[in-house]
């Protein structure tokens, strides 16, 4: 709970995060509308619609903040027109289309929390006809950076203190998106548009753009700054680039060079990016001046190949791990009746060997049944 708690004081500190969510609010909402609060955390833009006034808004939210939304909703007189859903929204029903979808988690660039997938799976499900959504489109915008704070998280690894060893993670910190707060100084050239999503319309699954980067002063060509300018309804905009005075100084996203180079006024550094609308795989391309070799970059090569990657191949035959096993097991004791000390002394009794120590078995146990159970209904 104290990371709900901490992640959530972070977005209402952003620096006019909440009055233009409000002016959005206000701008789209009619009195008697019926609200969908995606990933909605504690409730705020959920309680900002009723103020507004929504008859109804639905809180959906896996996370446990949305336990914090219902008892903030109670105290602020609103328990009977805010219901909580704690689920994910793409396991969410809801029992009616609503008038309006709102959802808050826009990245760093925009595009790099999930939000395409979440919002096309909710406009198609949840949306009525003509309904509205906040937000409703992204523009993403690249400039040319050095960093010597960003150049540092990339360089870590060859730090006098870490054992040659593992040097070679560097690689791994090369192909890694990274969060950043710019300052203007740090900025090599202007700002280049890269490219519009529409979240009202957008079916595309895979994304790619190119952009050129002019560099206006001579320098370090350390990586690329990308950043949003979020449109959350009609001339309602939100942004957080490191240029704009009216930012809300939500940070950057830093995607860093194979190595390091110098730049002159006057070159052009050319960029290509790719990503996926259903997962965090970005692909980057960039191509010093002078015809120097590009520098091919994406996120999946810092990731680790593991058995579980390997089951998101379709073609390949799939069989229950240990764990797997272990879960299926203790949920075919779950019958409606037992309480879960008594499924835990069952599985005790019955399967000593599940795992090597009683406490561990324990806390299995009480694990699978919180994820996966929920209390029975009494008998009628």
């Amino acid at each position: 709970m104290t990371q709900a708690l901490s992640e959530h004081i972070d977005y209402l500190s952003l620096p006019g995060r909440n009055a233009l969510y409000r002016q959005a609010i206000a701008a789209t909402i009619a009195p008697g509308d019926t609200v969908a609060d995606l990933g909605c955390g504690v409730g705020v833009l959920g309680l900002m619609c009723l103020e507004s006034g929504a008859s109804q808004c639905w809180g959906i939210d896996e996370s446990a903040a949305i336990h914090l939304a219902r008892e903030s909703m109670d105290r602020a007189g609103f328990a009977d027109r805010y219901t909580c859903i704690a689920d994910s929204t793409f396991r969410t029903q809801l029992p009616e289309q609503v008038d309006l979808i709102i959802y808050d988690h826009v990245g760093f660039m925009g595009f790099d929390y999930g939000i395409i997938p979440l919002l096309r799976d909710a406009r198609a499900r949840f949306l009525k006809p003509g309904g509205a959504m906040i937000p409703q489109a992204l523009d993403l915008w690249l400039a040319p950076v050095s960093s010597d704070v960003c150049r540092d998280k990339v360089t870590r690894w060859h730090d006098a203190l870490v054992p040659p060893e593992f040097h070679w993670f560097e690689g791994l910190d090369r192909n890694t998106r990274f969060p950043h707060n710019f300052s203007a100084d740090d900025v090599l050239g202007a700002p280049n548009a890269l490219g519009h999503i529409d979240l009202a319309t957008d079916e595309r699954e895979f994304f790619r753009f190119e952009a050129t980067l002019l560099i206006d002063r001579a320098g370090r060509f350390d990586g690329f700054a990308g950043w949003f300018d979020c449109q959350l309804a009609g001339d309602v905009r939100m942004n957080n680039s490191p240029l704009d005075p009216a930012s809300i100084q939500r940070p950057q996203a830093f995607f860093p060079a194979r190595e390091s180079f110098a730049v002159e006024a006057g070159d052009e550094v050319r960029v290509s990016f790719r990503f996926r609308a259903d997962d965090n795989t970005i692909a980057w391309t960039i191509h010093p001046p002078g015809g120097a070799a590009p520098h091919k970059l994406s996120t999946f090569n810092s990731m680790v190949l593991t058995p579980a990657g390997l089951v998101k191949d379709p073609a390949r035959p799939l069989a229950l791990s240990a764990a797997g096993a272990a879960r299926a097991y203790v949920l075919s004791q779950v019958d409606g009746q037992r309480s879960g000390e008594e499924i835990i002394a069952a599985v005790l009794a019955e399967r000593p060997d599940l795992l090597p120590s009683e406490q561990a078995i324990r806390d299995f146990v009480q694990g699978v049944l919180a994820r996966d159970c929920s209390a029975a209904k009494p008998a009628a």
